[in-house]
C-alpha cells in the first residue's frame, strides 16, 4: 500500500462525482471535521485523475486529508494569509480553460450540473477553496522544510555510489571535435586604427568639439547623436570601458580605451545618482581584406595537415580560438547521433569516423569539424548526472522531513478518527 504525499498533488480540473453522499463526521483535526461526502468526493478525484494507485484505500485518503488539515492550521497560526483576489482570479482562469472544451456556455452549465450537481457560482467556490489551500501548504511547507534543506556534495556522492547500478546506463555516442578561427584585425589594422585616434585626441587637445568631432570621425552609429550614450549604471558596458567612463569628472576626457569593439575616447557629460551620461568616439577594429585572406590561408593549411594524417587532437590545442574546447584538444562532447549540436548538426551527420568537414565560413568564423570516435555505451559519470543526482537526494531529505515535521504536528494536535 503506497502513500501518496499531499504537498506534490497539484490541483486539476473537477472530476466526475459518483455515489451517493452520506455526511458523517469521518474525523476531527482540532476544531474542524472531516465528512464522509468530503473524502468521498477527494476519493473519486484522485481515483479518476489517476493519482492514486489501485491498492489505495480510503483510509489512506483520509490520512492526507488529515495531514492536509495540519498544515493549513499550522499557516493560519503562522498567520500566513493567501491574496483573495488573486484566488479568485486563478479559479476564474481555471473555469475559463474548462469553458473551451464546450461548444457555449449552456453546453458548459448543462455538462456541470449533470456531471456534478453544481453551478458555475459553486464550482469556482470550490476552485477558490483548493486554490487556497494549496498555497497555504506550499507557504507553510516552504517555511517549515524546504529553507531548512541543505545537500552536501559527500551526500550526493555517496547517493551516486550506492545507486550506481539503478541508474540507466549512458547510451552509445560519437565525440565530436572543432577547429574554429575567428578573423580577427591583424597588426597593420590594429596600428592603423590607433594612429587614427591619437590624431583625433591631438585634435581635442587643442580645443577642438568633441561631439563635432565624433559626428565627423567617429564608427559608432552613435555619431548620429555625437557620440551621445545616455544615461547608464554599472554592468550596462563592458568593463575596460566603464572602469574608465566611472572615474572621469564632467567634461574631462579619457585617455585611449581599448575595448573588443575598437579604440575609444570618452567624455562625461554628467552624473545623476549611480548613473552617468557619456559620449565616445569609436575607432572600430574591424578586419581588412587582408585579414580575411591570412586567417582563410591558415584554416586551409591545418586542414590540409589533417588530410596528410596529422593530429586532431594537437592542431586543436594548437591553433583553435574557442577557448572552452580548445584546452580539451577541440572536443565539444560525446553526443547521440539525433542529439548532436542543432547549429552544427549539418555538418556532423554525414561524415564518418577520423573524417573532416571542409572548411566552413560562418560570419567571421571558420570551422573544421571532426566526428572523431565511437563511444560504447557507459556508466554516467559522477559530474555527468551531478544535478541530477543532486535533485534525488534533496526529494529524499524532504519526504524524511516532511515525515518527522508532520508526525510532530499530530503529536501535539487533537486528532480522532470515525472512519
Amino acid at each position: 500500500m503506497k502513500r501518496i504525499v499531499i504537498i506534490l498533488i497539484l490541483l486539476q480540473f473537477l472530476v466526475i462525482l459518483s455515489g451517493e453522499t452520506v455526511d458523517r463526521i469521518v474525523a476531527k483535526v482540532g476544531k474542524e471535521i472531516i465528512l464522509q461526502s468530503e473524502l468521498n468526493k477527494r476519493f473519486e478525484q484522485l481515483k479518476s485523475m489517476q493519482i492514486i494507485e489501485e491498492d489505495t484505500s480510503k483510509e489512506d485518503v483520509l490520512n492526507d486529508m488529515i495531514e492536509s488539515e495540519l498544515i493549513i492550521l499550522e499557516a493560519r497560526n503562522k498567520g500566513i494569509e493567501t491574496d483573495k483576489v488573486q484566488m479568485k482570479q486563478m479559479a476564474d482562469q481555471q473555469i475559463e480553460e474548462l469553458k473551451k472544451q464546450f461548444e457555449n456556455e449552456l453546453e458548459f452549465r448543462k455538462q456541470l450540473q449533470t456531471e456534478t450537481g453544481m453551478t458555475p457560482t459553486e464550482l469556482k467556490d470550490y476552485y477558490v477553496m483548493m486554490i487556497t489551500e494549496q498555497r497555504l501548504r506550499e507557504e507553510v511547507i516552504n517555511d517549515e522544510i524546504k529553507s531548512k534543506l541543505h545537500v552536501t556534495d559527500a551526500e550526493v556522492e555517496e547517493y551516486y555510489e550506492e545507486n550506481l547500478d539503478e541508474i540507466p546506463r549512458r547510451p552509445a555516442a560519437d565525440k565530436l571535435g572543432m577547429i574554429m578561427l575567428t578573423i580577427k584585425a591583424g597588426k597593420e589594422t590594429r596600428d592603423k586604427a590607433l594612429r587614427e585616434i591619437l590624431e583625433i585626441k591631438d585634435e581635442l587637445n587643442k580645443g577642438a568639439d568633441f561631439t563635432e568631432l565624433a559626428k565627423e570621425k567617429s564608427d559608432c552609429p552613435s555619431n548620429a547623436e555625437g557620440g551621445d550614450l545616455g544615461f547608464f549604471e554599472r554592468g550596462m558596458m563592458v568593463k575596460p570601458f566603464e572602469d574608465a567612463a566611472f572615474k572621469l569628472t564632467p567634461g574631462e576626457i579619457s585617455d585611449v580605451v581599448e575595448t573588443g569593439f575598437g579604440f575609444h575616447l570618452i567624455m562625461l557629460e554628467e552624473k545623476k545618482d549611480d548613473q552617468i551620461r557619456v559620449r565616445h568616439i569609436l575607432k572600430m577594429l574591424k578586419p581588412s581584406e587582408e585579414d580575411i585572406l591570412t586567417t582563410e590561408q591558415l584554416i586551409e593549411d591545418i586542414k590540409q595537415q589533417l588530410d596528410a594524417g596529422g593530429d586532431f587532437y594537437e592542431l586543436a590545442r594548437k591553433y583553435s580560438q574557442e577557448d572552452s574546447s580548445a584546452a580539451d584538444g577541440g572536443v565539444i562532447g560525446e553526443f547521440a547521433a539525433d542529439e548532436y549540436p542543432e547549429l552544427f548538426r549539418q555538418y556532423f551527420v554525414n561524415l564518418d569516423y577520423s573524417e573532416y568537414s571542409k572548411v566552413i565560413r560562418e560570419e567571421d568564423n571558420f570551422y573544421i569539424f571532426g566526428k572523431l570516435e565511437a563511444i560504447p555505451e557507459r556508466a554516467y559519470t559522477y559530474l555527468e548526472i551531478y544535478e541530477i543526482l543532486k535533485d534525488k537526494v534533496l526529494y529524499q531529505k524532504q519526504i524524511e522531513l516532511y515525515d518527522q515535521w508532520i508526525n510532530e504536528l499530530k503529536k501535539e494536535s487533537y486528532i480522532e478518527i470515525f472512519l
